[in-house]
């Protein structure tokens, strides 16, 4: 297999927008193992009180993934999503208006293998999500085991993402007043491990919690 390197000619535009879907693959393969380590090799160092001082924090702070999180909306607007969004690129059409005074479960498909086209139109603003649908705010469901890694949970959750389990897509239905749109990649794991490219095969067999989900809370 040969290596074809992009031409010197490339626009910076299409070099600043590869770096932009680089940095966010990392994230996800790279930086929750890169922080797991950082976090123990921390213990053995100087400045141990770190880790120490997280540790406590992480114990206090351990119910916050599945009551809403703590998004940061500045980390959502950043620059870099735009850039990411146009390497694809990626497009958000809105075909109905959404009542801001009631919760919402939004069903997303295909999962892909990294559920791009999910987390750059509901982690981000990218795409205008906040601008189509005025009131709501997003929450993208995430395997609950993401949010064991320290300090890797904190910038997820900054992000947007919720664990991905009964207890915390109902604490957000539940709100009163509305305005959370919870969104699911219905077919989830098994649906990722069957990506290919050309296909778009939807994994239901067992994966209708969600539809039970959204009769209970109405």
């Amino acid at each position: 297999m040969n290596i074809q390197f992009a031409p010197t000619d490339l626009p910076l535009s299409r070099r600043l927008q590869t770096a932009s879907v680089l940095q966010w693959v990392f994230s996800f393969l790279g930086l929750a193992p890169s922080c797991i380590v950082l976090f123990f090799v921390l213990m053995f160092t100087r400045f141990w009180l770190i880790s120490v001082l997280y540790a406590c924090w992480w114990f206090i702070d351990w119910e916050t993934p599945s009551k809403g999180g703590n998004r940061v909306h500045f980390l959502s607007n950043l620059r870099v999503w735009d850039y990411m969004r146009d390497y694809f690129p990626v497009k958000l059409v809105k075909t109905a208006d959404l009542d801001p005074r009631q919760n919402y479960i939004l069903g997303f498909h295909p999962h892909g293998v990294l559920v791009a086209g999910a987390f750059i139109n509901f982690c981000t603003y990218a795409t205008g999500f906040r601008k189509l649908f005025p009131g709501l705010d997003s929450f993208l469901l995430m395997l609950p085991l993401w949010f064991r890694a320290p300090f890797f949970r904190d910038y997820i959750m900054m992000a947007g993402l919720i664990p991905s389990d009964k207890e915390s897509a109902s604490y957000l239905l539940r709100r009163q007043g509305g305005g959370n749109a919870v969104v699911i990649a219905v077919g989830g794991a098994p649906e990722a491990l069957d990506a290919r490219p050309g296909a778009f095969i939807i994994q239901l067999a067992n994966k209708k919690g969600f539809v039970k989900l959204a009769m209970e809370h109405g």
